[in-house]
C-alpha cells in the first residue's frame, strides 16, 4: 500500500519505536501506516485521519522533515492533542487497554457538553479522546444560565492576594482564567448574534480567530482587576437569554462559518463548557491552596 504521501501532523518523541508501538498500536488502537523501526520511526493514523510520527531520539533530520506536513505540531511530555474518541463501551475498552499498557487516564467530562478522557501515554503525552454530548435545548439554556451563579461562588471571599494563586509557575492565575472566560465570551458573542439576529438557518459568517495567548499578554490579564468582568459575564449571559426568550426558534438559528453550520444551541452549550472548565479549575487552584 502506498503510504508515503502521507504527512504527520503530529510528532511524538519517544525513547525507543518498537516499544512505543506496543502501546500506541495495541493499547490506543492506532493505525499503522509506515513502520522503519530501524531507522526510527513509525507513521501511524490516529481515529478521525489524522497522522502522528513516533519519532525516536536522534532520528535523521532528513527524514524527519518528509514524514512531517508543514503544520506539524510538535509536542513535549505534558502536551495535550485531541483525538476522536470512540463511541460508548469502547471508549471504556480503550481506558482499560491504556491502564494495562501503563498508561493512565482521567475523565474530564463538562456534563451536557462533552466527554473527554485524557490518557497519558508512558512518555507523558496526554492524548484527549473527545466526544460531543448533545442536550436538549431547555438543558443547554440551563447550562447556560448557570453560569454567572458558578463564577461568582468560585470567587467568593478572594482577596487580591487569592487572585493571583496559581497551579503551577508559568500557568495561568485565578485573575487569569477570569479575565479569558470573559474575553472567549466577548468573542464567541459576536458570531452567536449574527445566527440569532439573522434568517433563520445559514447565514455567512467570517470572523477573526482568538489567540488566548495573545488576548492575555496584549491585555495584561496578570495585573488587571476582576470585579467589572464579574458583573460583564452575568450581563453578557443575561443578554443572549433575553433575546432568546423574545426570539422564535432562537437556538436552531445558525450561521456557515469556515464551510460548517454552526446553531446559536450549539455556540451556547460550548461558550458554558468552556466557562465551566475554567470555573472548575478556579476550585481546584483553591483547594490546593488550601483557600476555603
Amino acid at each position: 500500500m502506498e503510504t508515503k504521501a502521507v504527512q504527520a501532523k503530529l510528532l511524538l518523541r519517544v525513547p525507543e519505536v518498537t516499544a512505543a508501538l506496543r502501546f500506541y498500536e495495541q493499547a490506543l488502537g492506532w493505525e499503522r501506516l509506515e513502520p522503519c523501526a530501524a531507522a526510527g520511526y513509525a507513521l501511524l493514523r490516529l481515529p478521525g485521519g489524522d497522522a502522528a510520527l513516533l519519532a525516536a531520539e536522534g532520528m535523521a533530520a532528513e527524514a524527519l522533515r518528509r514524514l512531517q506536513a508543514p503544520a506539524c505540531r510538535e509536542l513535549s511530555p505534558g502536551g495535550r492533542f485531541y483525538v476522536t474518541a470512540p463511541p460508548g463501551e469502547a471508549l471504556v475498552r480503550l481506558q482499560q487497554r491504556a491502564a494495562e499498557a501503563g498508561g493512565r487516564w482521567l475523565d474530564e467530562t463538562e456534563p451536557g457538553c462533552w466527554r473527554t478522557v485524557t490518557i497519558t501515554t508512558p512518555e507523558g503525552y496526554r492524548a484527549a479522546y473527545w466526544q460531543e454530548l448533545f442536550p436538549s435545548d431547555e438543558e443547554t439554556l440551563a447550562l447556560f444560565a448557570a453560569g454567572p451563579d458558578r463564577l461568582e461562588a468560585a470567587l467568593a471571599g478572594l482577596g487580591e492576594a487569592g487572585l493571583d494563586l496559581a497551579r503551577a509557575p508559568g500557568t495561568w492565575s485565578i485573575r487569569e482564567q477570569v479575565l479569558h472566560v470573559v474575553d472567549l465570551e466577548l468573542a464567541a458573542l459576536h458570531k452567536l448574534k449574527f445566527a440569532l439576529a439573522g434568517p433563520e438557518r445559514g447565514r455567512a459568517y467570517n470572523g477573526n480567530g482568538f489567540s488566548q495567548d495573545a488576548w492575555a499578554a496584549g491585555m495584561r490579564y496578570a495585573s488587571r482587576p476582576v470585579r467589572a468582568e464579574v458583573a460583564l459575564f452575568r450581563l453578557l449571559r443575561e443578554h443572549v437569554l433575553g433575546v432568546c426568550e423574545h426570539t422564535p426558534g432562537a437556538l436552531a438559528r445558525s450561521v456557515i462559518a469556515s464551510g460548517r453550520e454552526e446553531t446559536a444551541g450549539r455556540l451556547m452549550k460550548m461558550m458554558a463548557g468552556h466557562a465551566n472548565v475554567h470555573i472548575r479549575r478556579i476550585g481546584e487552584i483553591r483547594k490546593q491552596h488550601a483557600v476555603d
